[in-house]
């Protein structure tokens, strides 16, 4: 068996693999072999069948199809070893010739990876401050969380909240779907509704009925209503004034189930609390950075499939964004007014960014001699996810054998074990070259 190797672009190797008469002779002899002990032929055993009338049963057709599907096999597996190929997926087969047989294997692997000088220093985390205004903002909101609402009988207003009925219809006045709803409270001057309705409902009053037009936004997110004109028509069923609380000792130490917490505590506490939030993004912001600068100094051909995968990340976490925002993916395409392979294509460039980013991280990581993982970390973060795979079972009801089919890949020498190694690489990767996060 002759084996020859050339390396291709995009990180593709074409390995060609020739067999001599001899060596495809014997592949027909196993062919027929394997042949024998699946074919039924009256008047013998399975695998006692004689050979002429076996390859009268099935047919010389079948037999050198089944001893070529064989060669491709056992060559693949050969070449592979001898050229010390990973493939990265499965392999496109080409036959070029049939005597001798000779077939081409394509194949993607993982790119060499060159660093370049990258500049780590150049990432910095500058200290997160506080100020009073934000602190108070804090205190306002939890004050509002907390506020006692009372019917009052006078007309609404700013800050107030109206519980209302409301209709909305187009101009033949047909109720238009999402535009009706009873018993709706509405806190008036927060912008909650579509601009125009708030200042229409203040100074209206308990039992007062209103019909009024609204026109909504152009740039609103369904195109069948952007722009257009309906006819609201409002009953007001209750006016509630807000009264705040003071924000003092008694107030503290009622919403944190602590007597003895002052207001002055909670004030640090939500402090403590706006500057980890404000640290977590300046990190996060950080790692972006570093991430984005580390793939300006790698040069790698990068592989299809690694492109591919990218822009299927980025895909799920757009339509994951868009159902969490109440947008189902065919609105968000006529909103946006592409098709998905036009936005597919329009990916590729950042897709290509962020593969060059992870190789070279990867890169570096395997570099570093500092950088290390033992089995003992490891072990206890998979302990977190099998915790979390079980609190998520009793949660999401999963079958027993969902959830040990699961837990069961966080085996040494398996998917997610391998998935924790490489996370513990990479978060000590940032520790060292922007501190560890607070």
């Amino acid at each position: 068996m002759k084996i020859t190797r050339k390396d291709q672009k995009n990180s593709i190797v074409e390995l060609t693999v020739v067999l001599d008469k001899a060596e495809f002779a014997k592949a027909e002899e196993t062919a027929l072999r394997k042949i024998a002990t699946t074919v039924k032929v009256d008047g013998f055993r399975k695998g006692h069948v004689p050979e002429a009338v076996l390859r009268k049963k099935v047919g010389e057709a079948a037999i050198k199809q089944e001893a070529i599907d064989l060669a491709i096999s056992e060559g693949y597996m050969k070449a592979l070893q001898q050229e010390k190929v990973n493939p990265l997926a499965q392999p496109e087969v080409a036959i070029e010739k049939m005597d001798p047989l000779e077939f081409k294997i394509s194949v993607q692997v993982y790119p060499e990876v060159k660093l370049g000088k990258i500049d780590t220093s150049k990432v910095k985390i500058t200290a997160s401050k506080v100020t009073k205004k934000e602190i108070e903002e804090q205190v306002e909101m939890i004050c509002n969380q907390s506020a006692e609402k009372k019917s009052v009988d006078r007309a609404a207003k700013k800050g107030d909240t109206a519980v209302i009925d409301f209709d909305g219809k187009n101009a033949e006045g047909e109720t238009q779907p999402g535009m009706k709803s009873a018993g709706h409270p509405l806190e008036l001057g927060t912008g909650a509704f579509i601009p125009g309705f708030e200042e229409e409902v203040i100074g209206m009053k308990k039992g007062e009925e209103k019909t009024f037009p609204i026109t909504f936004p152009k740039d609103y997110q369904s195109t069948d209503i952007a722009g257009k004109e309906f006819f609201f028509t409002v009953t007001v069923n209750d006016v509630l004034e807000k009264t705040l609380p003071e924000f003092n000792d008694e107030f503290a130490a009622k919403i944190t189930g602590d007597e003895k917490k002052t207001a002055d505590d909670l004030r640090e506490e939500i402090k403590g609390h706006l500057k980890k939030n404000k640290d977590d993004a300046k990190y996060a912001e950080a790692q972006k950075e570093l991430f984005e600068l580390i793939g300006k100094g790698v040069t790698a051909e990068i592989p299809p499939i690694f492109v591919e995968e990218e822009v299927k990340g980025m895909m799920d976490n757009m339509k994951m964004q868009g159902l969490q925002q109440g947008l189902p993916w065919e609105k968000y395409l006529e909103v946006m007014k592409k098709t998905e392979d036009e936005l597919k294509a329009e990916m590729k460039k950042d897709a290509e960014k962020a593969v060059l980013s992870r190789l070279g991280l990867q890169a570096m990581i395997k570099e570093d001699d500092e950088i290390t993982v033992s089995e003992e970390e490891i072990e206890k973060e998979v302990a977190l996810e099998l915790a979390r795979i079980d609190a998520q079972a009793v949660q999401q009801k999963r079958k027993p054998e969902e959830v040990a089919e699961r837990k069961a890949s966080f085996q040494k020498g398996y998917d997610g074990w391998a998935q924790v190694e490489n996370r513990l690489h990479i978060r000590k990767f940032f520790d060292k070259y922007l501190g560890k996060k607070a």
